[in-house]
C-alpha cells in the first residue's frame, strides 16, 4: 500500500464477546498493512482518567467530565485522522456507533458497514440489508453480510479472514487516499465545537496515557470546562 490509510473501527466495546471480535479484526487489519484508531487500546482507560480528574472538580462532575473528554477524543482525534471508518451493526446497535458514523459522513470519511449477527429486527435476514434499520445502513459507502457461526476455531479463523479482506478489497478497489477534512466539514458549527475542544484538551501532549499527560488533560480540562461543556445538554427535569 503506497500511502498508509487509517481505520476507525466503530464498534461497542463493553464485554469480552465484543471486544475480542474487535481485536482480532484490528489485528488482520493491521497485518494487511492499515494503521488503526483503535478505541479499546487507544482510547482512555476510565478508571485512570477518572483519577487524573479527582480533587479537581466536584466528585459528582467527574463521571461528566470523564465522558465529555472520551467523547472529544474519539470525535475529535481518531475519526478525523481516519480515512475509513469500519462499523459493527450487529444488534443491539450501539448508540454511539450510530453517532460516529453520522458525524464521519460529515467529515466525508469512507464508511464500511458490516452485520455478523443472524437477528432481523427490521425486515427479513434475506433482505439486501439483513433486516438492519436502514437509517444507519444508509450511512454507509459499502455494506458487508459477514455470517459468523463459529462452531469450530478453523471457522472462527476463516470468518474473521473473510471480513478482513473483504474490507481491505474495498478500499483498494476505492484507492482511497490520505485526506484531510473538508472545508464544508471545517465550516460545520456542530464540527468545528468538536474539533475545538480536542485541540484545547490535547494538543501537544506528546503521550495523552502517560501519568503526566493524563494530569496535564485534567488540568486543560478545568481550566477550560465552561468552554467544553457545550457539548453537554442542558438538563430539564419535568
Amino acid at each position: 500500500m503506497s500511502e498508509q490509510i487509517t481505520i476507525y473501527p466503530a464498534a461497542a466495546l463493553f464485554n469480552g464477546r465484543e471486544t475480542s471480535f474487535n481485536l482480532e479484526l484490528i489485528d488482520r487489519l493491521e497485518e494487511a498493512g492499515y494503521e488503526t484508531k483503535f478505541p479499546q487500546r487507544d482510547g482512555f482507560e476510565f478508571g485512570r482518567l477518572t483519577n487524573a480528574l479527582s480533587g479537581k472538580i466536584p466528585q459528582n462532575e467527574v463521571s461528566n467530565a470523564v465522558q465529555q473528554v472520551i467523547y472529544f477524543l474519539d470525535m475529535g482525534i481518531f475519526i478525523p485522522q481516519s480515512e475509513v471508518i469500519v462499523a459493527n451493526l450487529d444488534e443491539p446497535q450501539d448508540e454511539g456507533v450510530m453517532v460516529e458514523i453520522s458525524y464521519a459522513k460529515l467529515m466525508d470519511k469512507f464508511v464500511i458497514g458490516y452485520r455478523t449477527d443472524v437477528r432481523s429486527p427490521y425486515g427479513n435476514a434475506t433482505d439486501d440489508l439483513g433486516g438492519i434499520h436502514f437509517f444507519p445502513a444508509f450511512q454507509c459507502d459499502y455494506f458487508i453480510k459477514s455470517y459468523q457461526p463459529c462452531r469450530t476455531q478453523a471457522e472462527k479463523t476463516e470468518g474473521l479472514d473473510k471480513l478482513a479482506k473483504k474490507v481491505d478489497d474495498i478500499i483498494r478497489n476505492q484507492r482511497i487516499k490520505k485526506n484531510g477534512l473538508p472545508k464544508y466539514a471545517l465550516e460545520n458549527p456542530h464540527v468545528q465545537k468538536i474539533l475545538s475542544g480536542a485541540e484545547v484538551l490535547f494538543e501537544g501532549i506528546e503521550d495523552i496515557h502517560s501519568g503526566d499527560g493524563l494530569e496535564e488533560i485534567a488540568k486543560r480540562y478545568v481550566e477550560n470546562q465552561g468552554a467544553l461543556k457545550t457539548i453537554y445538554p442542558l438538563i430539564e427535569i419535568s
